[in-house]
């Protein structure tokens, strides 16, 4: 399993900051950051991290040279149209997804209303569809609708 506290203090340090400094602005609560160290944080915190260090979630995750970051809205609520977006360009049908994925058709659903997959589930999808975390997330200022 992937260290998450390791790779977050990596990226605190690299921008002079410290875990006391994630508590004391409210990105995290007390300790929460420890937990990382044998479970994996929420999307949700995850972003809050990326946005306060200003770093993409493709930076800490996979310790990339270059830092492409671009703000993330903490909720969301376009990752389905994303995700169904980069699928229907690399031609993937959603059944084909989901069985080699090993997603059942409820947590694929979920996603439609406004839930994300675990971070772990976040990277097999980047992987499986040949593009970054990012790509899959929504950044601050995008609009989506429905068609």
């Amino acid at each position: 399993m992937m260290n998450f506290y390791e790779l977050i203090l990596d990226v605190l340090d690299e921008k002079g900051k410290s875990i006391k400094d994630l508590e004391r602005e409210q990105i995290l609560g007390k300790n929460t950051i420890y937990l990382f160290s044998s479970a994996s944080p929420s999307l949700s915190s995850l972003i809050k991290i990326a946005n306060y260090l200003e770093v993409s979630i493709d930076y800490i995750i996979y310790q990339k040279d270059i830092n492409n970051f671009q703000p993330y809205e903490v909720s969301q609520a376009g990752f389905f149209e994303k995700l169904e977006q980069i699928r229907l360009d690399t031609g993937i049908s959603q059944s084909k997804l989901c069985a080699d994925l090993n997603i059942s058709r409820t947590n694929f659903s979920r996603w439609k209303h406004d839930t994300t997959p675990s971070i772990y589930k976040l990277m097999e999808l980047a992987e499986y569809l040949n593009c970054d975390i990012d790509d899959l997330l929504v950044h601050a200022g995008e609009n989506f609708s429905e068609n």
